[in-house]
């Protein structure tokens, strides 16, 4: 919900960048200092691989996004592609901050202690998290606070619903304490899959905010069958800790690939 533009970035907008950037690259540098600092210790650097990858993924998502759906003066003026680039990864180091409450710790879990299942899963909320900012970019709008608007309802959406899945089922425990390669698969598969579907859910041009929630609650409530679909496997898959390739492409992958295909599908039936 990008807005048409003319002429300079106005006074609010240009406050919006400076304070988007320090905070921004605060919160970056600290991700940094956690991925390296912290982990000098580590015994291999495997067990990261996701959470280094994981930034630039979301960057380069976030700018296709921006590139080809965004509104056209932003889409054309390289101004407005950094500003909610800028905004936009910051909006994501700030969301990265309460997944520890949500049973995804990158510090303790993926890097203090090597946990490669952890990291994955976090990797994969991350990827979630910037489709949720990322949706709220999709259409035209009065300025960036129905973009901030839209991505708070697309996130908060995002975190209830994890949070659902890891309480009716024995999800976060299979992450961080039986280290579950196939769990590790299936929990990013699912914060993928639904952020896909919520961020197309705030996608389209601002009406209203009153015009938005409705929108919101007619497209994205396709996020409550992934959930069921995904409470459903996670109680009928056993923990699976000794890496047998043919189950874990069973219980892990496949399950992965069938939230994204059913996400993809969402997407495809509510741009028809």
């Amino acid at each position: 919900m990008n807005t048409m533009y003319s002429g300079s970035m106005s006074e609010d907008e240009v406050a919006i960048l400076v304070i988007s950037s320090l905070l921004g690259v605060g919160l970056w540098l600290r991700w940094l200092w956690l991925l390296l600092g912290v982990a000098r210790f580590a015994r291999e650097f495997r067990p990261r691989r996701p959470l280094a990858l994981a930034p630039f993924l979301c960057a380069l998502a976030l700018f296709v996004v921006l590139r080809v759906y965004a509104a056209d003066d932003v889409r054309l003026d390289p101004r407005y592609l950094g500003f909610y680039l800028v905004m936009g990864m910051t909006w994501l180091a700030l969301t990265g901050l309460f997944l520890p409450w949500f049973g995804l710790n990158m510090r303790d879990d993926a890097i203090e202690r090597g946990n490669g299942v952890a990291g994955l899963a976090v990797a994969g909320a991350m990827v979630g998290l910037i489709l949720c900012f990322a949706g709220a970019n999709i259409g035209n709008g009065p300025g960036w606070w129905v973009v901030v608007f839209s991505a708070l309802i697309s996130s908060v959406a995002w975190f209830i619903s994890w949070a659902i899945l890891a309480r009716s089922t024995e999800l976060a425990d299979r992450l961080s304490i039986d280290r579950d390669p196939a769990a590790g698969q299936r929990a990013a598969g699912f914060a993928v899959g639904s952020g896909l579907i919520l961020g197309r859910a705030v996608a389209g041009d601002w009406v209203s905010a009153a015009a938005t929630l409705m929108d919101f609650g007619r497209n994205g409530w396709p996020v409550l069958l992934l959930l069921t679909i995904a409470i459903f496997l996670e109680k009928q898959c056993s923990p699976q800790t000794d890496r047998d390739s043919t189950s874990l492409v069973t219980i892990g992958s496949i399950p992965a690939l069938l939230y994204l295909g059913f996400s993809a599908m969402v997407l495809i039936a509510l741009n028809r």
